[in-house]
């Protein structure tokens, strides 16, 4: 189920590349000597001319003026090999290199591409209450039509009750696309004010913080609000939209944790499963070292990590920790759900893993199978990374982010199957993201949350992946 994200060489097409070079450095040594051969004989041949042209001047002149232009001779000849010398190694190394002498004018066009693209301010939001804590969590549908912002701090009656709110952004997203064909709009619509289109009604009570954590399917169609409520026992609900005004409603029950103050919520992923669009799939993490995975189908859930109920998750802390945070993922698309992306940041003493589990069969005969167990870059460089802090995937799980929030960084893998065994692997994409030195704000809270682009990743060839 994993699918293939632009292949990349394997071994055999890496050493047939690695003699393509060598031949390349070979041919420029050859080269370089029948130059250096050339302009040997040059030299004899204008020594000679000099002993021939000026063989009485010489014989006139004393030992002084003797020395003097044969010095003045051997040090303009020697200048002309040294130059000719420095010409022939440049173009062998650029020509190992695989780069053009004038520059390498793919990374010139990419250069060029990149600069033609801006960000666009469209509109803003600041919470209506002191303490709201409006976008601790966010998620937007593909095309960016529709977001969904969490307020774990709502007051309303209670001490951090929470909700979710739900902004329209189909205008705006409309009007820079009919206005900015060639990607090089500046910054327009900075003082518009989103409006809320509805709101997610929990029910909540005191301590719950609903909104801590929200999600939401592809179309923007299907929302769920983690609730991990501080005085009571943590909880999950969904909802279905019908993009109106009105709020949404609740789909099946309401998904509850094990114990208070777990965490249970913190957390969540929903995804579509076909074939009815009102099949989901949702995973919760919690704060306690366990997740759950549900399906529901005609309004009812059944679990599928567990099939006795019992503690004994197939998604459970790998070292048993009761107190260890796990997060989730779920691509958005149906028909790539069956891929489930799991973080325990607080594995072998905070270095982290992320585990990949495939899941198997239909909702009454599930099989969970882990895949690239103990992958290098499923893991944390080192201990206190916490590798695996936050995750998210693109639309059909060929991109993963992953946050490393004690190491200060973010890592992005993709999966690519090699061409003669079919094998899939994982593969970094680019270089990890860190902050430089002198940016603003402690390094160790960088890569505490990350979001993909809910888009199918095509990769950039040009890009080099």
């Amino acid at each position: 189920n994993l699918i293939e994200a632009n292949p990349v060489p394997d071994e055999d097409e890496a050493a047939e590349i690695i003699d393509a070079l060598q031949a390349q450095i070979e041919s420029a040594q050859q080269e370089l000597q029948v130059a250096q051969s050339q302009v040997a004989q040059s030299q004899v041949a204008a020594m000679a001319v000099i002993v021939e042209t000026n063989d009485n001047q010489l014989i006139k002149d004393d030992d002084d003026s003797k020395k003097k232009r044969v010095i003045m001779w051997l040090v303009l000849i020697l200048g002309m090999i040294a130059v000719v010398v420095g010409l022939a190694v440049s173009f062998a190394t650029n020509r190992a290199a695989g780069v053009e002498v004038e520059g390498n004018e793919d990374l010139n066009q990419q250069s060029a591409i990149m600069e033609s693209y801006s960000l666009i301010h469209l509109a803003s939001k600041v919470g209506e209450e002191k303490n709201e804590l409006l976008g601790t969590s966010n998620a937007i549908s593909v095309g960016g039509k529709f977001l969904v912002s969490g307020s774990p701090g709502v007051v309303g009656g209670g001490d951090e009750i929470g909700e979710g709110k739900i902004f329209n952004l189909t205008s705006l997203v409309e009007g820079v696309s009919s206005t900015n064909k060639t990607n090089t709009t500046e910054a327009s619509n900075s003082n518009t004010t989103l409006s809320i289109t509805t709101n997610i009604i929990t029910n909540s009570t005191s301590g719950d913080r609903c909104g801590a954590a929200v999600t939401a399917t592809a179309l923007g169609r299907h929302y769920a609000i983690g609730c991990p409520s501080t005085t009571g026992l943590g909880y999950v609900q969904v909802f279905e939209w019908d993009f109106t005004s009105s709020p949404p409603k609740q789909v099946g029950i309401t998904l509850y944790g094990k114990e208070i103050d777990d965490g249970f919520g913190v957390n969540i992923a929903l995804s579509q499963r076909p074939p009815g669009r009102d099949d989901l799939r949702l995973v919760i993490g919690s704060n306690s070292g366990y997740a759950q995975l549900w399906d529901i189908v005609d309004g009812l859930w059944h679990r599928l990590d567990d099939k006795n109920g019992g503690d004994g998750g197939f998604l459970n802390h790998p070292e048993g920790k009761a107190g260890g945070e796990v997060t989730v993922s779920l691509p958005g698309s149906p028909g790539f759900e069956r891929n489930l992306f799991v973080g325990y940041p607080s594995f072998d003493s905070d270095r982290g893993i992320v585990r990949i589990v495939v899941v198997g069969g239909n909702t009454g005969n599930v099989s969970l199978t882990e895949r690239f167990d103990g992958d290098i870059f499923l893991q944390g460089s080192r201990q206190g990374d916490r590798f695996g802090t936050d995750i998210d995937t693109d639309i059909e799980g060929k991109f993963v982010a992953i946050g490393a929030g004690g190491g200060g960084y973010v890592r992005a893998i993709s999966f690519y199957a090699n061409t003669s065994s079919e094998e899939v692997k994982v593969r970094p994409v680019g270089c990890e993201i860190r902050l430089n030195s002198s940016s603003i704000g402690s390094r160790f809270d960088f890569g505490s949350s990350v979001a993909t682009g809910r888009v199918p990743y095509r990769g950039c060839p040009r890009c080099g992946f």
